[in-house]
């Protein structure tokens, strides 16, 4: 989707936005998948955590990302500067976290590029079970408008192969401030597994703190 910005999300989001606890992630391997710019990834791997970053954007050059991330900027506070200006991460201003965020993406993309892996879904590049548990934010549910049922349906089934447990925030539509019109018949269509939708810190202030975690009966 051309209209997505790459803004990066930090571990401490990461951690808001999934119920994130190191003690139930020792060990275990983990994918974000489409990660963008986020510095989940480096972070994480600084920590001695197991974690592979998916994105389209992965078949591109470092220059190239760093050109389109500053557009991303731009962008970004010409249409939302207003709101933007009094809003705060771990107290520092959010165009400052968000710039930093992609210094360390960017950084650890350059270094070690084995980390990232161009993919994309429904069609993810990993074997069966690969991973323990996987997370996707901001792409399924918030952009409802551009990707059908069908995307959505596809996109989970995928993550469910690839990985035991499946983590997905937001399942509302933030801009319409709603939970997502597909949210239903996804938790109907995957019924024959664990699934639940759980409150996080993330979003509090909006009501748009809700995630969902879908994994198989087996596990």
């Amino acid at each position: 989707m051309k209209s997505v910005l790459l803004l990066g999300r930090g571990l401490s989001e990461y951690t808001d936005m999934f119920n994130l606890k190191d003690d139930e992630l020792a060990g275990k391997r983990i994918l974000d998948c489409a990660a963008g710019v986020s510095s989940f990834r480096s972070e994480m791997k600084g920590r001695g955590f197991d974690v592979t970053a998916v994105d389209p954007i992965y078949t591109r050059k470092p220059d190239e990302l760093e050109a389109l991330a500053e557009e991303s900027f731009k962008r970004h506070i010409k249409f939302h500067g207003d709101f933007l200006s009094g809003i705060k991460v771990k107290g520092v201003p959010l165009e400052d976290y968000r710039r930093a965020v992609f210094r360390e993406f960017l950084s650890d993309y350059r270094k070690d590029p084995a980390g990232y892996i161009a993919g994309e879904l429904p069609n993810l590049p990993f074997s069966a079970l690969q991973f323990d548990l996987v997370l996707s934010a901001n792409l399924l549910f918030l952009y409802e408008e551009k990707l059908s049922y069908r995307f959505h349906a596809e996109a989970v089934r995928e993550m469910l192969r690839v990985g035991r447990e499946v983590r997905i925030f937001p399942v509302t539509n933030i801009h319409r401030r709603r939970r997502s019109i597909y949210l239903q018949e996804i938790m109907e269509e995957f019924a024959d597994h664990e699934i639940l939708i759980q409150r996080v810190p993330y979003h509090e202030e909006t009501g748009c703190n809700e995630m969902l975690i879908i994994k198989s009966i087996d596990n």
